[in-house]
């Protein structure tokens, strides 16, 4: 399942660590996950990510990338 959170996470053009800590911060994923191969539910994550408003992630790539 974390080939499909990977894909998603290529589709939508976002930062694989920064999702990663999104999904740890609301308690989605293990904070022993450092890689998406990490995520043992990948469906679940991608469906927590679906009801999260993905700009936020966006927002913070995009600083990231700036500094």
């Amino acid at each position: 399942m974390s080939e499909s959170l990977r894909a998603y996470i290529a589709a939508h053009g976002l930062d694989a660590r920064l999702v990663l800590n999104c999904l740890q911060d609301h308690g989605v994923i293990s904070d022993n996950a450092v890689d998406v191969a990490d995520v043992g539910n990948g469906g679940v994550a991608i469906v927590r990510l679906e009801k999260r408003d993905l700009r936020a992630l966006r927002a913070r790539e995009e600083v990231r990338r700036a500094a």
